[in-house]
């Protein structure tokens, strides 16, 4: 073996371990929240549903924080475990939806977005058209528009095409926040959603591919 090889297999040998005393180190934090919860028939059903969970390869803090709300709002176990069900379902739905590639923060909001209601095709949409993109923030700001009583389908379509055009996750976290100042000053959440969005639009340059589509002078 060369030592340029060897030199390789070491730094791999050293990034399996690094990697290894992360998740360690993640697992262990997780049993310590776990083992903060008092009733012992709550705590033992979480341990028992998260281990289940982490050897079906769902990412488990989303559900360990569930249980903790849970735990906070004074649910009895099996209410938790419910809860815990319901959202690894939409989580694993999530990631789907996201596919190819998804982080732990993008499935946790999609998850959140399908429990308001965020029609599955805007999720796999966004995806579509912001591949290399972490878009937990804009699936956040969808779940939020829809939440404030913006009609699932019109709220999709603007984040959509505010993202076609590049949005940055500033200007949508802008778009909501003048939103959601519109809608407690009395205006309809469509009609804010409407103008501000216009609003955004007209500060973004066309799609790419509506750049190349026009016919050269």
């Amino acid at each position: 073996m060369t030592r340029r090889a060897m030199r390789l297999a070491r730094l791999a040998r050293l990034a399996v371990l690094a990697f290894a005393g992360l998740a360690a180190r993640d697992a262990w934090a997780q049993e310590a929240r776990i083992l903060a919860i008092r009733d012992d028939a709550t705590r033992d059903r979480v341990r028992i549903f998260v281990d289940a969970a982490r050897q079906r390869g769902t990412p488990v803090e989303p559900l360990i924080a569930r249980a903790l709300e849970g735990v906070a709002f004074k649910a009895n176990a099996k209410r938790i475990e419910d809860a815990m069900v319901a959202l690894e379902k939409r989580m694993r739905r999530a990631r789907e939806l996201l596919a190819p590639r998804a982080t732990v923060d993008e499935i946790a909001a999609a998850a959140d977005a399908l429990a308001n209601k965020v029609p599955e095709s805007a999720i796999r949409d966004m995806r579509q058209v912001a591949p290399h993109r972490q878009i937990t923030l804009e699936i956040g700001v969808l779940t939020e528009l829809v939440a404030k009583g913006v009609a699932p389908k019109t709220a999709s379509r603007w984040v959509l095409e505010l993202l076609k055009h590049g949005a940055t996750g500033t200007q949508l976290t802008d778009l909501n926040a003048a939103v959601q100042q519109d809608v407690a000053l009395g205006v309809k959440p469509v009609a804010a959603l409407e103008l501000r969005g216009r609003g955004v639009m007209s500060l973004l340059p066309p799609p790419a591919s509506a750049t190349l589509a026009q016919p050269r002078p």
